[in-house]
């Protein structure tokens, strides 16, 4: 699949899930430049929970009301929303199977664990997905789904200090200089705070998690071409799970408690065939 065809084939694919699976035919709006445009895959506004699969939607739900730091993006609704897919994936498994998801994505078992949480409050970076396990080590996951990139920073005065003052004197040594360029750092400041949170003195044990489908061909080039660049010890602790391969792992589990079926309701949405 071409680069550039990824999102399209996702985009008709939950279009279809929508009318099929959802009942929904009713086309969603998305403004842009102050136009209002109309598309399959996004749910009107007012069916927003709906981009949760229906087993686990009241517990996702209660799970973001409980949290209020929690706030639902702007574009929530639709389908292809990668802050759905997180809860829909951590949420329930998290709760009901962490074991079934330790085993697949290679999670130090959880003690403790959270979306949406902010590691350093100094730094502020906001964590899609946070894990401490009993020892200590925690594991910062960041998640994409259909994203053409990994987020990019504006080069301003505020981004130049904290690449001077916290970024630069941690990540010195354990990234190639080219990357702490400011032009190359805020090109890929997504994913270089995520690699900063597991670099940090005292964080020795933690890991960064980048999970994407593989088949988003164009920020796994992203994400490669940076991780070429980071030194052995801090780049082992770096993990690659793509969105396709975790579920077909998760629906085989047939163990009573491995949450299977829902892996495979997950695999209908997400997985274009």
């Amino acid at each position: 699949m071409a680069k550039d065809d990824y999102q399209k084939t996702l985009e008709r694919h939950l279009a279809d899930y929508k009318e099929r699976r959802l009942g929904v035919r009713e086309k969603g709006t998305f403004g842009h430049r102050g136009v209002e445009r109309q598309y399959r895959h996004i749910l009107p506004k007012p069916l927003q929970w709906l981009n949760v699969p229906e087993p686990f939607r009241r517990e996702v739900h209660e799970y973001v009301a409980e949290h209020r730091h929690i706030k639902l993006h702007k574009y929530f609704h639709h389908l292809n929303s990668s802050q759905a897919f997180a809860l829909a994936l951590f949420v329930p498994y998290l709760t009901k199977a962490p074991a079934a998801l330790v085993r697949a994505i290679g999670f130090t078992s959880p003690k403790e664990w959270g979306l949406e949480r902010v590691p350093d409050e100094k730094e502020g970076t906001n964590v899609d997905v946070w894990a401490r396990s009993s020892d200590g080590a925690e594991t910062y996951c960041e998640v994409k789904l259909s994203e053409r990139e990994f987020g990019p920073a504006v080069d301003d005065m505020r981004h130049r200090s904290k690449l001077d003052s916290i970024y630069g004197p941690v990540l010195s040594g354990q990234i190639d200089d080219v990357l702490l360029e400011p032009k190359a750092f805020f090109a890929n400041y997504q994913i270089l705070r995520n690699l900063w949170l597991a670099a940090r003195a005292g964080h020795e044990r933690d890991r960064a998690v980048f999970l994407f489908p593989k088949a988003n061909a164009g920020i796994g080039d992203q994400l490669d071409a940076v991780l070429a660049q980071v030194a052995a010890p801090l780049c082992q602790r770096v993990a690659v799970v793509h969105v396709e391969p975790l579920l077909e792992s998760l629906a085989a589990d047939t163990t009573p408690a491995g949450l299977g079926w829902y892996a495979r309701l997950l695999q209908e949405k997400y997985v274009p065939v």
